[in-house]
């Protein structure tokens, strides 16, 4: 409490005779009061109004970047759950499934069927099927 006094009588004398630029003290004395107000002003000013800003862009910009590498994550995996996909798909070769499949029906059966391309349809599918359960068990 001692040197706290002491900092302000010595700030008040310092500023008094620095800001007295005027014929009377008073001034002076009017100076220095505009200089604390001031410079109180101003620390006030630093804690309670930019602190919080520069707390709340750090937090945005640690948020941004967080969500950066989510997305950039998401997208990594998404590559490589797709070359899972594709390898497995050659693996089963599915086409030869359905040729040998084909083959084994009667001829009107293989028009209908070419006609209506149901075989076609039939891979799609299942390497539709195929490829969503690679992607959720990656996900």
């Amino acid at each position: 409490m001692k040197i706290l006094l002491f900092v302000v009588f010595a700030l008040c004398s310092l500023s008094i005779s620095a800001a007295g630029s005027g014929e009377s003290s008073v001034d002076g004395t009017m100076g220095f009061f505009n200089f604390a107000s001031s410079f109180f002003s101003d620390i006030s000013n630093f804690l309670f109004v930019t602190i919080p800003e520069s707390i709340d862009k750090a937090h945005i910009w640690v948020t941004s970047f967080l969500l950066k590498l989510k997305f950039f994550a998401m997208y990594e995996s998404l590559k490589f759950s797709h070359e899972v996909a594709l390898s497995f798909l050659n693996l089963i070769d599915i086409s030869s499934f359905v040729n040998s499949a084909i083959s084994a029906l009667p001829q009107d059966m293989k028009q209908l069927a070419s006609d209506l391309r149901f075989f076609e349809s039939l891979t799609l599918v299942v390497e539709a099927w195929i490829t969503r359960m690679v992607y959720s068990g990656i996900m």
